[in-house]
């Protein structure tokens, strides 16, 4: 089950962000709050982005050092977080 704001990476191997979208249905008036869970493709910026980051992971993973990755949309970067240290992809 996904959640909102989940990154993944697609079979096409492109990256989409899951959105909650609100569904209005003209016409039903009792319909009441229709709510869907859409995964939605990133831009070619964060594309190579998240690529970067995939293959950092991947490379600290290797070595047995467990780490996150964390996106700040406002700050446009990911901080990758591995112990005590971590370092941003910019």
């Amino acid at each position: 089950m996904a959640y909102d704001g989940e990154l993944v990476k697609m079979a096409n191997g492109r990256w989409a962000r899951f959105q909650r979208c609100q569904v209005h249905r003209p016409g039903v008036q009792d319909a009441g709050e229709t709510m869907l869970l859409i995964a939605v493709e990133l831009d070619d910026r964060y594309q190579q982005l998240l690529d970067e980051v995939a293959d950092s992971l991947a490379q600290y993973r290797h070595q047995g050092i467990p780490v996150q990755a964390r996106l700040d949309e406002e700050a446009q970067r990911v901080t990758l977080l591995a112990g005590e240290a971590s370092s941003a992809v910019h």
